[in-house]
């Protein structure tokens, strides 16, 4: 159960969360709006009217309307299929985000072998390919009765399902077809970090080229969509790097606990002090941005610098760490036998920077990002 706070920050994040099915949470990123804008506007007054003349503005935009919307939905339908054959093959799947450059499944952790690895990756363009056919199939159907605008409209479905397929097809990690390429090559190597390490930088070889190309583009006067691939290979040269990485942490993280690396002796502030005393015996003497407030072994909450900075110099001998701390919230508990992959997963979810290890009831440590990453080089990780 999520306490009030936690149900806030759910609302107040960077995402709207648009419906959920088979426990996997479809959200919205606030930067897909600009895309649906920029897709409805180009088909509306582009696209439907150079090659299907002579329709009213209002057929137009229902037209781009509607085109528009399924087209999103066929992203989430090629995400969702994705997402179901991982959680057939036992996959946690948490969620799917919808944003500007299109959509993202949220897979939690690697497929233990290579062919559960390529069946979830050649799921999506398939689907791509199956809802193709399926908007053919109704102009095919339907082609002696149909409106024009509806045949427009299924022909283009069609052919963009087609595209997006295709494009994902390409063996550029992380687009599906990279998957699949990392797939054949961890059966042929039987080493998932060389193969995703090669299918890392096809992909990153891959973005390059769409910057490149993107660049010519600008330079021979087709700005917005040179624009565009430039933005599209940035982005897919960020997530190639950061796939390969993301395994790595994985791996330092497998199997290790918030009791092997927490810190154990934590200091504890008084609620009573003053923020004069809070400033010069505790933030002044230790190298730390936040300290957890507790009386009598009663862990009451957390104060940290940035709750200090509205504070005058003429209150900070009369107002105490009690009038401005922060309430304790169950979500920044954790037990010692919790893993650090959660740890790390919670701190991104939340953006919080460290939570309180409590065991019966007590404070017996403190796990916070900079614990982590110390311990990230110690395995390695930054060589």
């Amino acid at each position: 159960m999520t306490d009030k706070n936690d149900q806030m920050k759910e609302k107040n994040g960077n995402h709207i969360n648009l419906i959920t099915i088979s426990g996997i949470k479809i959200n919205l990123d606030y930067s897909w709006f600009i895309i649906f804008f920029l897709v409805f506007w180009s088909l509306t007054f582009g696209y439907f009217p150079r090659y299907y003349p002579g329709q009213s503005t209002l057929i137009y935009l229902l037209t781009g309307a509607l085109a528009t919307f399924f087209f999103f939905l066929s992203i989430i339908i090629h995400e969702l299929s994705h997402s179901l054959i991982a959680l057939r093959a036992g996959i946690n799947i948490s969620e799917i985000t919808l944003f500007i450059f299109g959509g993202i499944a949220n897979i939690t952790e690697e497929p233990n072998d290579p062919k559960t690895e390529l069946i979830i990756a050649i799921a999506g363009p398939l689907s791509s390919f199956v809802i193709a056919a399926i908007f053919w199939s109704i102009n095919g159907f339907f082609a002696s009765s149909i409106h024009v605008m509806l045949f427009a409209l299924f022909n283009y479905l069609g052919w963009i399902n087609i595209a997006l397929g295709i494009f994902n097809l390409v063996p550029a990690f992380p687009l599906d077809g990279g998957r699949i390429f990392r797939a054949l090559l961890w059966w042929k190597s039987h080493s998932l970090n060389q193969a995703t390490k090669i299918a890392s930088n096809i992909g990153q070889g891959f973005a390059l080229v769409l910057v490149f190309l993107g660049i010519l583009d600008i330079i021979q006067g087709v700005f917005i969509g040179g624009l565009w691939l430039i933005f599209i290979g940035l982005f897919l040269r960020m997530i190639a790097q950061g796939g390969y990485q993301q395994l790595l942490i994985k791996q330092s993280l497998e199997g290790v606990k918030v009791k092997d690396v927490m810190i154990r002796d934590v200091i504890q502030v008084p609620s009573g002090i003053t923020i004069d005393d809070l400033i010069n015996n505790y933030f002044f003497h230790y190298s730390y941005r936040g300290f957890p407030v507790a009386d009598d072994d009663e862990l009451l909450g957390v104060i940290t610098l940035s709750d200090l900075k509205n504070i005058p110099y003429e209150e900070q001998k009369k107002k105490t760490v009690k009038d401005i701390m922060k309430p304790l919230i169950k979500s920044c508990l954790v037990s010692p036998d919790t893993t650090l992959m959660y740890i790390l997963k919670k701190m991104y979810a939340e953006k919080r920077n460290s939570f309180f290890v409590m065991q019966e009831a007590k404070l017996v440590g403190m796990i916070s990002k900079g614990s982590l990453l110390r311990f990230m080089e110690i395995k390695g990780f930054n060589r």
